[in-house]
């Protein structure tokens, strides 16, 4: 009975010791007295938000904890309750999902910045590949998004669906679904696909492993890169102004310098 005594006695102090050291790790950067917001964030708006993250807390007491993933694996994630503050998902659909579900206030959505879809081809395009209905040609292995988790993946297949592609037609030559965008440069630089839809500023931060085919701008779809409050928010105050921060025009700077569109290409042609 002792020996029971003493070992559950050590199982809890265990658990004791590790739940501090757990909360320290967790709070280890955290100023007095500063707020915490965390923020659902697409993988592959990584680059970007960072930087604005970074440059927000220089000016304010509050610390932004972001989750880089998939947006279908977020809205995920705060549809079954986690909580939290804040989502920027890689595209409108997953704010739009989780304003209907009631776990965002539709009116603080705002737009932060554009990804475009381009074709990433290894170095010299040793499979001739040019366009998408190149995607359906006998033996290219194609790498795309997976449309139940990443945004790259559902817009894949509306611009497969926009330029009358059927999706089995390119789907035998398919041989890596990712989860994130950032996962399709790493399939171009391990060599393991030979082209791949994938966001414009991804594709760039691999250019020194493949190289970019533009998608002519009548059969692409931009895909709006939104951010919103969540109803779940502890501090909306404080969200709110890290929501004006990347929206503005400094905030704006900051996606334009790590290479992000921040006006739709439609209106910077003119039209």
């Amino acid at each position: 009975m002792t020996k029971k005594i003493i070992i559950v006695s050590i199982l809890i102090l265990i658990i004791a010791v590790t739940g501090v050291m757990l909360w320290n790790r967790l709070h280890i950067n955290q100023k007095e007295g500063q707020k915490e917001l965390v923020l659902y964030c697409g993988a592959g708006i990584r680059t970007g938000a960072a930087a604005v993250i970074d440059a927000f807390a220089v000016k304010n007491n509050v610390r932004i904890i972001p989750t880089y993933e998939g947006s279908g694996q977020s809205l995920g994630k705060i549809s079954a309750g986690a909580g939290g503050d804040l989502f920027m998902p890689g595209a409108e659909l997953y704010v739009e999902k989780a304003i209907e579900k009631g776990l965002a206030g539709g009116e603080t959505k705002k737009t932060v910045a554009y990804f475009i879809p381009v074709l990433f081809i290894q170095k010299g395009n040793p499979k001739s590949i040019l366009t998408l209905q190149d995607l359906k040609k006998n033996g290219i292995r194609v790498g795309i998004g997976d449309e139940r988790s990443a945004a790259v993946g559902k817009t894949t297949m509306d611009i497969l669906k926009k330029n009358g592609i059927a999706y089995d037609d390119v789907a035998k030559n398919v041989v890596y679904k990712s989860g994130t965008a950032d996962e399709l440069g790493v399939a171009i630089q391990m060599r393991t696909v030979d082209v791949v839809v994938i966001w414009d500023v991804n594709a760039r931060y691999f250019s020194q492993h493949g190289e970019i085919i533009q998608i002519p701008p009548d059969q692409n779809i931009p895909s709006l890169i939104p951010i919103v409050i969540l109803k779940s928010t502890r501090y909306p105050q404080e969200a709110k102004e890290f929501v004006d921060f990347a929206t503005s025009s400094e905030g704006k700077k900051i996606m334009t310098d790590h290479g992000f569109t921040i006006s739709y290409p439609e209106e910077k042609a003119g039209n």
